[in-house]
């Protein structure tokens, strides 16, 4: 049993520290390896970003048809209340709002825009928020 023991803890022992002609073998492992897992680090970077910036946008479009569906309120106001809080948050690159499908019952915001990109890859994102105009009874 001992003897089964100590050829198991040899071979072991050389499988770790390397048997010969196995010099340099881990930095190339390391070199194919570091590439891949720098590419996934940054595309789960990316998907952070886009849900940061989807959520963004449709934060300001519904701060924006909230605020422009208030008594005495109009759309425009809506969308000014928009752009100021994407001014404020900053997350969504070269935003647009629009107040196109408004109507007198109701205030429709669309927020669009680009994420900011870590990979080449143009993202757009573009999202609503419909509200009910208050009238007073």
């Amino acid at each position: 049993m001992r003897s089964r023991i100590r050829r198991w803890w040899r071979v072991r022992r050389q499988a770790v520290g390397g048997g010969r002609g196995q010099s340099g073998v881990s930095t190339l492992e390391f070199l194919v390896i570091a590439p891949i897992l720098l590419f996934i680090s940054l595309v789960v970077l990316q998907l952070g970003v886009y849900f940061l910036a989807s959520t963004a946008a449709h934060t300001a479009a519904r701060k924006g048809a909230r605020s422009g569906a208030q008594f005495q309120s109009s759309p425009g106001q809506g969308a000014a209340r928009a752009e100021d809080w994407l001014a404020r948050v900053g997350v969504v690159q070269q935003a647009r709002v629009s107040t196109a499908g408004s109507s007198g019952e109701r205030v429709r915001v669309t927020v669009s825009g680009r994420v900011m990109n870590f990979l080449p890859w143009d993202v757009r994102i573009e999202r609503s928020a419909e509200d009910t105009v208050e009238k007073n009874q």
